[in-house]
């Protein structure tokens, strides 16, 4: 439970609180891809966070979408968090896939929702950790408010790279 708590209070502290359901629209919507970060701390156990997220405006100032893989040592568990935008449908949740596959037909719900996205966490199975490390992209399809489905690609280019740093 720490460790989520952890990590929300680190998305907070990073996330600019200005993204608003109204901003998020699918209508030629053009998605600027951020850098990945990584943050560790150690208090008395290594904690580490790698995010990505992506933007939708060039200043890369409005975040829609952040993914965070956390890290937590001595365990080799490692914590995926995606942090959703408002404005979708909570019950329909989100499916998540790799290449244009999804994992399952069925989506993951939302742990809870607050100005700064819906959040979903879980661990990582070894198997779907392998998956982000071969993917181009993750693939996420959301379902809007007036029912249409939303599907953005995240692009996963570095992240293998990246995660060495936080393992």
């Amino acid at each position: 439970m720490k460790i989520i708590k952890f990590i929300i209070i680190l998305v907070v502290i990073l996330t600019p609180q200005n993204l608003l359901a109204e901003d998020f629209k699918t209508e030629n919507l053009k998605l600027f891809m951020g850098k990945w970060i990584s943050n560790c701390s150690t208090d008395n156990e290594k904690k580490c966070a790698l995010e990505r997220s992506v933007f939708i405006d060039k200043e890369m100032k409005k975040k829609l979408i952040t993914v965070i893989m956390q890290t937590e040592s001595p365990s080799k568990d490692v914590r995926f968090i995606l942090i959703s935008p408002l404005g979708t449908l909570i019950p329909s949740g989100v499916k998540i896939g790799f290449d244009g596959k999804f994992i399952s037909d069925k989506a993951y719900s939302f742990n809870i929702c607050r100005q700064i996205g819906c959040i979903t966490s879980m661990m990582v199975k070894k198997e779907t950790l392998e998956r982000f490390k071969k993917a181009g992209d993750l693939n996420l399809e959301y379902v809007g408010a007036n029912g249409q489905k939303i599907n953005i690609n995240f692009d996963l280019n570095g992240f293998t790279k990246e995660l060495k740093k936080i393992l």
